[in-house]
């Protein structure tokens, strides 16, 4: 009897404590499944790699850099340069993570400088970019997952009554009608001269490039890719990652229309005078 009893308890003890694993693991397995993605873990992860300086690397080897070829009009790019330089003419504080790879405001104001003599005296996109594989330090964003691929969307603006256009007379005596709209440092936002990026990781106000390879509603009928230098005038809502930037389009029901049906992926590069 004593024998039976005994054998009786170790098949107890045996079961509760099959019970009891089975109810632990059914518990890890429920949480395990029921964990996704947050708003908060990108966040925390995005600002990590920002922390660490992996979002901008130095190109030094020189074959790697893209060729400069810019495929929209000089006359917007040079004025959105100079609302660039007026920015850092006034600026009071700057990230000190871009500080410290050499993004201050005065090496950006020099950064402008030189790169407006030398677009406009190059006489073609390889003198141009000789020019800067010469003059600039490069820098590649390095994208989604380290792989150098960088997401494009773009945004624009109905037009509203608070809408005006003005002219703006530039060194050379030309007229340039441009929106009245304002990205976050509080310049006029130009079309496809403006993007809107993470203002903790890429320098605003700073001139970039952008390469495209394939085929986008940003190009003509035929063509492949398109590539331009712009400036990062904006920081919005949307832009809080390493990894995507925003073009603006301009204003009116066929810009917005534009944007909203603009996504890439492409390269994206800054600029920085040696």
């Amino acid at each position: 009897m004593k024998s039976k009893c005994r054998i009786f308890n170790r098949l107890l003890a045996v079961t509760f404590l099959v019970m009891f694993f089975a109810a632990g693991c059914a518990t890890t397995t429920v949480k395990e499944t029921t964990l996704a993605p947050t708003e908060e873990v990108e966040t925390a992860s995005s600002l990590s790699t920002i922390e660490s300086g992996r979002v901008l690397a130095d190109i030094t080897d020189s074959n790697q850099i893209p060729a400069f070829k810019d495929d929209y009009g000089r006359i917007e790019l040079l004025y959105a340069i100079d609302k660039s330089r007026k920015y850092f003419e006034k600026v009071e504080s700057y990230p000190d993570s871009l500080k410290s790879m050499g993004f201050t405001p005065e090496k950006q104001i020099e950064t402008l400088k030189l790169f407006r003599d030398g677009y406009v005296s190059s006489k073609s996109p390889q003198e141009l970019t000789d020019f800067i594989a010469k003059n600039f330090r490069v820098f590649q964003v390095t994208g989604k997952e380290n792989g150098g691929e960088v997401n494009f969307t773009g945004y624009g603006f109905p037009v509203s009554d608070k809408d005006v256009t003005h002219k703006t007379s530039l060194a050379y005596d030309l007229n340039l009608k441009l929106s009245a709209h304002f990205g976050s440092l509080g310049l006029h936002v130009t079309p496809i001269r403006s993007i809107a990026a993470d203002d903790r990781a890429f320098p605003p106000g700073g001139l970039a490039f952008v390469a495209i390879e394939e085929a986008t509603n940003l190009n003509k009928k035929g063509q492949a890719g398109k590539s331009f230098f712009t400036l990062t005038h904006d920081s919005r809502s949307t832009t809080k990652t390493t990894d995507r930037a925003e073009i603006f389009f301009g204003i009116g029901e066929d810009a917005v229309e534009k944007a909203k049906n603009f996504n890439t992926n492409g390269k994206l590069y800054y600029l920085l005078k040696r």
